[in-house]
């Protein structure tokens, strides 16, 4: 009975140890998802300021080409 008392003392330890753990891993999954959200809301951001730029510029372009003739 004594060896079941001390099993059961250990498992509880150990599973204490792993609740721990698998806390800890999914606290940082979140705060990775959290992190991979943001870089593709910079991302898109960024494509929009550079599509807007493009755009810009083949205006400027075919302007100064009209003003030319």
């Amino acid at each position: 009975m004594r060896h079941m008392s001390i099993l059961l003392l250990l498992l509880t330890l150990a599973a204490c140890g792993v609740g721990e753990s698998v806390g800890v891993a999914a606290v940082e999954t979140e705060a990775k998802a959290k992190e991979i959200e943001a870089g593709k809301r910079l991302e898109a951001e960024t494509k929009a300021r550079v599509e807007q730029s493009l755009a810009a510029e083949q205006r400027n372009l075919r302007d100064a080409e009209s003003g030319n003739r």
